[in-house]
């Protein structure tokens, strides 16, 4: 009967030690589930490391900043960088007298569009032309800009037939015809000394030409009241300056006579009271 006492007190115990395990399994157990829905409430694995798609760290630290590795990105600068450095494929002589024809097309349409005095259509054709023209294609190129210039004159556009004459004349310097064109916009935009520098550049190539005589002739007399002109309205200005400082102590420009020298034509003041 002892014995049988004793026997059910060892199966109890044993009982209660399979309760605390079972206890502490279960314990473990918790709270091992509940790390594991706070690691995943931040996304992150449970082994520590981050998530590849979560922007958080361990730490908490933001890593939007942080560049993102691309592997191709190195090879599409290289690409780049050696399209950039690649010489231009240089055209061949078939090719060059195809775009040399195709060109020649398209000016001999705006010279049509021209004559129909539709200049604007005729504006597009020969820059159509010069986008084809190959670079080595001088008399070309300098025509078609000369034809251009022709179409702003006929619309005033003025500043765009200086521009055009220019690039024809950086092609051809010695084109008479684009020479007088741009003399003729340097004259009706004022620039007197350069449209007579032209005119005058004409005469050195036809010293007979009519209108260069003319202008040559007519142009000094009108730059020399330009000049006048303006060295008056300088004048007037430094007056009002003049006077806008001297007021405060009770003194005008008036008080200062202005002298000029006619063998230097330069000028001395006197004080005047």
């Amino acid at each position: 009967e002892k014995m049988a006492t004793n026997g059910d007190r060892s199966d109890r115990d044993r009982m209660h030690e399979a309760a605390k395990e079972d206890s502490a399994d279960e314990y473990a157990s918790a709270e091992e589930s509940e790390l594991e829905g706070h690691l995943s409430h931040l996304n992150l694995k449970t082994t520590g490391e981050s998530s590849s798609s979560d922007p958080l760290s361990l730490g908490g630290e933001r890593r939007d900043s942080e560049p993102v590795d691309d592997p191709d990105a190195a090879e599409r600068k290289k690409e780049v960088e050696e399209t950039k450095s690649e010489p231009k494929k240089e055209l061949t002589e078939e090719e060059k007298q195809e775009l040399l024809e195709k060109g020649n097309v398209l000016k001999t349409q705006g010279n049509s569009r021209f004559k129909s005095s539709e200049y604007e259509p005729a504006i597009q054709c020969y820059s159509e032309a010069l986008e084809l023209y190959p670079s080595d294609c001088i008399r070309e190129r300098s025509v078609a800009y000369g034809n251009r210039a022709a179409c702003w004159s006929k619309l005033n556009e003025h500043d765009k037939v200086i521009s055009d004459c220019t690039e024809s004349l950086n092609l051809d310097q010695n084109y008479i015809k684009v020479l007088v064109r741009r003399a003729q916009s340097y004259e009706a935009t004022e620039k007197l000394e350069s449209a007579l520098e032209d005119y005058k550049k004409v005469l050195e190539l036809e010293p007979g030409h009519r209108d260069s005589l003319a202008a040559a002739a007519r142009l000094p007399a009108q730059i020399e009241e330009q000049r006048e002109k303006l060295k008056s309205e300088m004048m007037g200005k430094l007056k009002e300056l003049g006077n806008l400082f001297l007021k405060p102590f009770g003194m005008s420009t008036d008080n200062f006579k202005f002298q000029q020298d006619p063998n230097t034509g330069s000028y001395s003041v006197n004080f005047q009271k």
